[in-house]
């Protein structure tokens, strides 16, 4: 049984960030509550991961908004810490998604990249995301998907003009 809280701490004791690092991040609304992909709220959520990255913060490499949750993976500068990063995000887009009774979850995950790890994997998973669930339709680009522009040179050519191929969704 899951007691509230008592992970929490843990995560955060030993959570780490270093310069250069990549992050994929997961940031969930409060009871999974649907509404991150209306217009005005997705194009706030953007806007201010934008200016994370215009002010030297973090590097965005991939990311994608879904109507419950956000996946991101970004690379850090080493200016602020990651949990700072996040909480900024969080902070900056608090009142409008008030006005729609939508909350963030009071944490967030984030998986630390390793130098062994899988770029590639990390970013097909973040590009698969809407169209696992039926999000989006696999023969369609999903409106709230971007890529850096790093890796948008290496994964665009490799996807189906920006489409799923069907083997993927299997």
């Amino acid at each position: 049984m899951h007691t509230p809280g008592r992970g929490d701490g843990a995560l955060r004791r030993y959570r780490v960030s270093l310069p250069e690092t990549s992050f994929f991040l997961t940031l969930c609304t409060e009871a999974r509550i649907e509404g991150l992909t209306r217009d005005n709220i997705a194009t706030a959520i953007r806007t201010e991961l934008s200016a994370i990255e215009s002010d030297g913060h973090w590097i965005q490499r991939a990311g994608v908004l879904m109507p419950d949750h956000l996946h991101v993976l970004v690379r850090l500068t080493g200016e602020l810490p990651i949990a700072r990063c996040v909480a900024r995000l969080k902070s900056k887009t608090r009142q409008l998604l008030l006005v729609h009774r939508i909350f963030w979850q009071p944490n967030f995950y984030e998986h630390r990249l390793r130098p062994d790890d899988s770029v590639e994997d990390v970013v097909r998973y973040i590009f698969l995301n809407p169209f696992r669930p039926g999000v989006a339709a696999s023969n369609s680009n999903y409106r709230w998907f971007w890529l850096g522009a790093e890796e948008a040179a290496w994964f665009t050519p490799g996807t189906d003009n920006g489409k799923p191929f069907p083997e993927w969704l299997r």
